[in-house]
């Protein structure tokens, strides 16, 4: 074949190759488009059904009730505690700047500033101005600015919901509900509200108050200039308050006016003679003779009520804060509270007196009581005399480290609830490896360490808790695993202030947390052990009706949660009422003489915090002492007094109670040096512990597990370890780990990990060493 020939054979092959190429590129093209233009559909049908199922999207609230001006009022039960009649005790008032006015009373050249400014096609729309809306939506993508856009059905929407959340879903949800508002009520209706709730700066809400403050007049004797004055200050209350910044207001002012020129509402006349009144227009900054002044102060209790319903306001309503706390004032609402004033009047006194806390004025505490089924009995937020409404309330919202406190709650019920752990169970009080996340290695990195330096070995789950030992707290910790801890917190005793910074070792197990605990959520979850394992929420009032007489919110009946079995609460409960009774116990200075009383102290890393929490047959307590700013106690025995003298005073007429316990615990003694049962060839060092009758532990043999002693050596009164150490015994050099197993249980023997460096109770750090790396607790 010719050369040319081969010339032409290749040439031809060459453009059936590049038509090949062009039909796969073709293909590849039309099935791209096509994946596009499904995934377009798919994302358009989504977003088309979301918007759908925003279509029914309304505000859950009464117009016509923004005008109501009726007192609220509190009921407590009558004498005796009898609920089923109630007394009144207390009617709500506000010094709030918040005066209603009729949409006749209002003058037009108000309604003409506000809708020229703020909505010039309110009178034409439906509720959205779609137009302004598109414009608002394009200078979103072109600009990256906020939407603007917003009709005065909207705003008003936005001033009662309080929802400022800046999303699309949001505006979505806005725009259904504005479309829906404007199905039920009338345009006078919506712009009357609007002008009655909305904030015209420096503490007023609506026309009425702005014109009594800005010009000492009602709003109907308020000029056209003085309207635009009014008006101009909605876009920023802050910005264009007259009374701060009077230039700014004046500005704003001229660009109200001419709006109101521009869109024909007055006349050029009325325009030139505005504007001269503008440039030297007086602010009287009167306050309103309808404002009541002289406010009473309420107790703590009511202070927490009003806390509570409010909350339960904006859930039921879905509105704002400021939106509940003006239903709260002025909506005529019937509160009936849950608090005992027999023990709320004992709480507040004791507080306020100088005889339990002596002559330390700064000294701080938080108080909270309440009765086995989340009724708060009483609640005190601070120590000495109120004298505001509202303020910081150290029981209820203040957030501290809790301490040794947490230990019940976050380790050992859940260890009991377990099953691998009973009243006697062998725990290992030796530190931990790798405790300090600082990332430092060798003896300085062993943790937690006990108040006396000082570490048992292999001793009674009971005698762990009664001596509020933390390296014990942190075996059995580590052991269930903080995860464990961390949820039961959560979804069973309802905490809400942990974070996820909080399950690890040192916070679930000895009360090191990110951010702290109230004691409000730290007395609920006491509840539980004595009351057969069950949470329930805590509240202060029974129920809310309207001014109808229709039940708005309502406590009763509430279904608690099963926390830990029955069983479990009785056995924490023995072991609970050790810390108070017992020889070694750290809460000894709360036992009051002729009653049962449970519980657990708590003092922070270098005694910053201290608590007391337990109960009696007829309530549980809480309470926290310590400075608003953190810093170290010198006596933290006020805690424990403090709850026994205010608990003694609330029983000392009462009928004796006892507490009842689950029928399937019983009681049998035990080996202290194995923690098996008891047997008639065992030594003479046995107690009684309380056990579920259906997990009893294996019976003594006689010989000790593992050959020998399973302790190192016995805490005695000469060297015992409470929070407040009150001896100074030392332990054995060979304060080790014991490796060898017993027969308790897998977990059991699970607490033995690596041993710590040698002769570990000398090497244990010092309180700042411990300082210097998180805050721990010292007992």
């Amino acid at each position: 074949m010719r050369k040319t020939d081969i010339n032409k054979y290749a040439g031809s092959q060459g453009n059936g190759a590049s038509k090949s190429i062009g039909r796969i590129v073709s293909k590849s093209l039309l099935t791209i488009l096509t994946i596009l233009f499904i995934t377009g559909m798919i994302v358009s049908i989504s977003l088309f059904s979301f918007i759908l199922s925003l279509k029914n999207e309304t505000m859950d609230y009464d117009l016509h009730k923004l005008q109501l001006n009726y007192t609220s009022f509190i009921y407590v039960n009558g004498p005796n505690d009898d609920s089923a009649h109630p007394v009144q005790y207390q009617s709500l008032y506000s010094s709030e700047n918040r005066v209603w006015v009729d949409y006749d009373k209002i003058p037009k050249a108000m309604k003409d500033a506000i809708v020229a400014i703020e909505d010039k096609r309110f009178m034409y729309h439906n509720g959205v101005d779609w137009k302004r809306t598109l414009g608002a939506v394009t200078t979103l993508f072109s600009k990256g600015s906020s939407y603007g856009g917003s009709t005065i059905t909207q705003q008003l929407i936005k001033n009662i919901t309080g929802d400022k959340d800046v999303s699309l879903t949001r505006k979505v949800k806005e725009i259904f509900r504005a479309l829906n508002l404007e199905k039920k009520y009338s345009k006078e209706e919506i712009l009357t509200a609007y002008l009655n709730i909305v904030n015209f700066g420096s503490g007023c809400n609506g026309v009425q108050s702005a014109a009594n403050l800005y010009f000492g007049k009602n709003i109907q004797d308020c000029d056209v200039a003085e309207c635009a004055a009014i008006a101009g200050i909605t876009q920023n209350p802050a910005k264009y308050s007259p009374l701060v910044h009077p230039d700014l207001n004046k500005e704003r002012q001229q660009t109200v006016l001419k709006e109101m020129h521009d869109q024909g509402q007055i006349t050029e006349a009325d325009y030139q003679k505005a504007m001269a009144e503008s440039e030297h227009m007086k602010f009287v900054g009167k306050k309103s003779e309808n404002v009541v002044n002289n406010v009473p102060i309420w107790n703590w209790y009511v202070d927490t009520l009003f806390e509570d319903v409010k909350e339960g306001l904006m859930e039921h309503y879905n509105c704002s804060s400021d939106k509940a706390v003006d239903m709260l004032y002025h909506d005529g609402l019937k509160i009936y509270a849950a608090m005992d004033t027999d023990m709320q009047t004992i709480a507040e006194d004791t507080l306020k007196s100088d005889k339990v806390f002596g002559s330390n004025k700064k000294l701080q505490a938080g108080y909270i009581a309440m009765d086995y089924t989340g009724r708060v009995l009483a609640t005190v937020g601070s120590r000495g005399e109120k004298t505001s409404n509202r303020p910081l309330n150290l029981a209820t919202t203040s957030k501290r480290q809790p301490g040794s406190t947490i230990k019940p709650l976050a380790v050992y019920g859940p260890a009991i609830e377990s099953g691998k752990y009973t009243y006697s169970s062998l725990v290992n009080d030796n530190p931990l490896p790798d405790w300090f996340s600082d990332g430092s290695a060798g003896p300085k990195n062993w943790g937690p360490g006990n108040t006396s330096g000082k570490y048992w070995g292999r001793i009674p789950l009971e005698w762990a808790l009664e001596r509020s030992l933390n390296a014990s707290a942190a075996q059995v910790g580590f052991a269930i695993t903080p995860n464990v801890s961390y949820n039961f917190l959560r979804e069973k005793l309802g905490f809400t202030s942990l974070v996820p910074a909080d399950n690890n070792r040192a916070p679930m197990a000895i009360g090191g947390l990110s951010e702290g605990v109230t004691v409000r959520e730290m007395t609920a979850g006491f509840e539980m052990f004595g009351n057969g394992g069950k949470y329930y929420k805590p509240y202060t009032f029974y129920h809310v009706d309207d001014h109808d007489g229709n039940v708005i919110l309502d406590n009763r009946g509430a279904i608690p949660v099963q926390a830990i079995r029955s069983t479990t609460s009785s056995v924490m409960h023995r072991l609970l009422t050790n810390v108070v009774t017992g020889a070694h116990g750290t809460g000894r200075g709360a036992a009051i003489s002729g009653w049962e009383v449970f519980g657990k102290t708590g003092t922070t890393n270098d005694e910053k915090d201290s608590w007391f929490i337990g109960g009696s047959p007829y309530a549980v307590a809480g309470i926290w002492t310590g400075y608003l700013t953190p810093a170290h106690l010198t006596n933290t025995t006020y805690a424990a007094s403090t709850w026994k003298t205010i608990m003694a005073k609330y029983l000392q007429n009462k009928a004796r109670l006892k507490f009842t316990y689950d029928p399937n615990v019983v009681s049998a003694a035990f080996c202290t040096k194995t923690g098996l049962l008891a047997n008639s060839s065992s030594d003479g060092d046995t107690q009684i512990g309380w056990y579920d009758k259906n997990n009893m532990p294996a019976t003594c043999d006689g010989v000790h597990a593992g050959g020998g002693s399973a302790y190192t050596s016995r805490p005695d009164e000469s060297s015992s370890d409470s929070e407040q150490s009150n001896g100074s015994g030392s332990a054995s050099s060979e304060n080790t780990p014991n490796s060898s197993g017993d027969s308790q249980s897998s977990a059991q023997s699970g607490d033995s990990h690596a041993s710590p460096p040698e002769n570990s109770h000398k090497n244990q750090q010092t309180q700042n060493d411990r300082t210097s790396h998180s805050i721990l607790p010292a007992g």
